[in-house]
């Protein structure tokens, strides 16, 4: 993306989460159809700059602004509460789009992972889990004791595959699985991580949205 590209999206993006984020602070319902014109104007000024990632992120807010204003799920101080944090996130990583790096791919996963795991469970957490929270105290075993392994089983680039395309990837895969289940035992961790990646895959073909 080109500085002046870049900068243009910055100030466009940041005057809309900034309406969001004085929006958001209001008590009781906020006004839906602005709220879902705000969040579609971040992920479409992402879009434009080419910040798919970041458009990744606004495409979750927009999706659960969406819902709220079809009356598909209830506001409640939940949603408002990962809403917020959302916007908060979205600022953070607008201003970092020319110091891109490691802790910008980190938020972007957490943002992603945080909404796609409320959709799954139908938003029934009162509060976003701090990723402290998925673990046990030193005392007891870890969850999971190789963090770095962990997260490469789904990149952000197949987090941000949702319907059809995610479903294309998944057929895509299926050489890759054919093979490493040929290579038995020696072939099982890979196999593992495949496995994984396809049920995700599908999972997120699943559960696109059909609203027209």
């Amino acid at each position: 993306m080109s500085t002046k590209l870049n900068d243009y999206f910055a100030n466009e993006a940041g005057e809309y989460l900034d309406q969001l984020e004085r929006l958001l602070s209001q008590s009781g319902l906020p006004d839906t159809s602005q709220f879902l014109r705000l969040a579609t104007g971040v992920r479409g000024s992402a879009q434009m700059a080419g910040a798919e990632t970041v458009s990744g992120v606004a495409e979750r807010l927009e999706d659960a602004a969406r819902a709220v204003a079809n009356s598909s799920v209830s506001w409640s101080e939940e949603i408002r509460l990962l809403s917020q944090q959302t916007v908060a996130d979205l600022k953070l990583l607008v201003r970092a789009l020319n110091r891109w790096g490691q802790e910008e791919e980190r938020r972007v996963r957490e943002a992603i992972i945080r909404w796609d795991d409320r959709e799954a469970s139908g938003i029934q957490s009162s509060q976003p889990v701090p990723v402290s929270d998925l673990f046990f105290d030193d005392e007891g075993p870890h969850v999971v004791e190789d963090v770095e392994e962990a997260a490469e089983v789904v990149s952000i680039d197949t987090l941000l595959l949702r319907g059809e395309p995610a479903l294309r990837r998944a057929l895509e895969i299926r050489p890759e699985v054919e093979a490493a289940a040929q290579l038995g035992s020696g072939g099982a961790i890979r196999l593992d991580e495949l496995l994984r990646e396809l049920f995700e895959l599908v999972e997120l073909g699943l559960s696109s949205d059909t609203e027209a």
